[in-house]
């Protein structure tokens, strides 16, 4: 009997022996393997200029002596929290040397602090573009107007600017925050939406307009969570279980070995709505909400100025090397390609929707660089250098001027100007 339970012990070793060898050994060319991955991908990217997040090769600011301090700040607050109704949000109060967010997390827009009681607040809403991607503090969309804000302020006065622009942010987002400010008392004088880009993007990439970046993210996240939280407050070994394997599913789908298996297997072909649909559809849904800020203007009384920015898929200006070198990336890819067609087809359409909602205070800038020679765009999705920010700003500012001395003396909004135009 005691040899029977001793050569059952040894076996049981030896079996449990062999068994984690097998497994050290399958972990062992799985770790090799996704190294061996990771090195390839690194070199790659090394050897064609591109890395994840970093400027393409030549960008026009990468040798101004800021860059890199600026690009690191960046990255830094590039990170993303949870904000109710609006999906996401930059991390709250970061400081830097070009960067800094507030403790609600949005940029800072330098500006007097002093009076304490501003004769006037004006509320500017976008997406990265307005955040300031590519632009220190001082030289943002919010920051180039600030400075010229104040000298309508008078002498001992100021006028206090807001950056609300988020970067993915469509304008129903921008609707829902300005909506939330309200609630909240925070009343504007004057607002200023600068979109576009981003409404066009979103709906190329539903195939529906009015939708925000990315919400399959949105709801595959919901989905694992309910998941993981599948039965609510029970507990058990089997939910543990269960959300354990969840878990070690995701985390063997962020393999970059995975990845590069998944990229073997041939892709559907990509199918996009027409061009012509793309930008009707999205100029409804972008006409509807600015409906709706001028219905909360009404009622809360303060002015609105709105703003169709300028894209690299839609300029005429001549274009700088790296300039041609975006266009040529976006004619290689057939989503770029789309947005190009549809953000060339937008401009007539979204001037006859915005000429009865906001007479004289719809600036369409499509064409603003039309003619001009100057580095204005530094990627394909339409982030601008710094130098062409006062130019963006010379595009609106008559309409925002006068929307502030309208607020601020009291008197109606004038809807008897023509819609101003800056299409070629």
């Amino acid at each position: 009997m005691r040899n029977f339970v001793r050569t059952a012990a040894i076996r049981t070793w030896q079996f449990l022996h062999a068994f984690w060898l097998i497994i050290g050994l399958s972990v062992g060319i799985l770790l090799l393997m996704e190294s061996c991955v990771r090195v390839q991908r690194s070199v790659s990217e090394r050897m064609s200029g591109v890395r994840p997040g970093a400027p393409p090769s030549g960008d026009p600011q990468a040798k101004l002596p800021w860059f890199d301090e600026f690009t690191k700040e960046y990255d830094v607050t590039r990170p993303q929290r949870w904000k109710s109704y609006l999906y996401w949000g930059r991390q709250p109060s970061f400081t830097g040397r070009y960067v800094n967010i507030d403790s609600a997390g949005r940029r800072i827009t330098p500006q007097p602090s002093t009076p304490a009681i501003p004769v006037a607040r004006v509320f500017f809403f976008g997406g990265s573009t307005m955040w300031g991607t590519a632009q220190r503090d001082d030289h943002t969309i919010a920051a180039e107007a600030s400075r010229r804000l104040q000298t309508l302020a008078g002498p001992g006065n100021r006028i206090e600017v807001t950056n609300f622009g988020e970067s993915g942010y469509v304008t129903t987002q921008e609707l829902i925050e300005l909506e939330l400010e309200l609630r909240a008392g925070n009343r504007p004088n004057v607002v200023v939406f600068y979109d576009g880009i981003n409404d066009v993007g979103t709906t190329l990439q539903y195939g529906a307009p009015g939708i925000p970046q990315n919400e399959s993210k949105r709801v595959s996240e919901f989905a694992m969570g309910r998941a993981l939280d599948r039965t609510g407050f029970a507990r058990g070994l089997g939910k543990d279980l269960s959300a354990e394997g969840i878990l070690l599913r995701e985390g063997f789908n962020q393999l970059a070995l995975v990845d590069w298996i998944k990229s073997k297997k041939p892709s559907p072909p990509l199918t996009f709505i027409s061009a012509d649909s793309a930008a009707r559809s999205t100029v409804r849904v972008y006409a509807e909400n600015m409906r709706m800020v001028e219905a909360l203007a009404k009622a809360y009384g303060f002015q609105a100025v709105y703003v169709w920015q300028p894209s690299i898929h839609s300029t005429t200006k001549p274009l700088t090397k790296f300039e041609e070198r975006i266009v040529k990336g976006i004619r290689n890819d057939p989503f770029q390609l789309r947005t190009r067609g549809t953000q060339l087809a937008i401009p007539p359409i979204v001037d006859s929707a915005m000429a009865t909602i906001a007479p004289g205070r719809f600036v369409n800038a499509t064409g603003l660089f039309a003619g001009d020679t100057m580095s204005v765009f530094v990627d394909r999705i339409g982030h601008n250098t710094e130098a062409s920010v006062p130019k963006i700003v010379d595009s609106f500012w008559p309409a925002l001027e006068a929307a502030v001395q309208r607020s601020r003396a009291g008197t109606a909004v004038d809807t008897s100007a023509n819609v101003r135009r800056r299409t070629p």
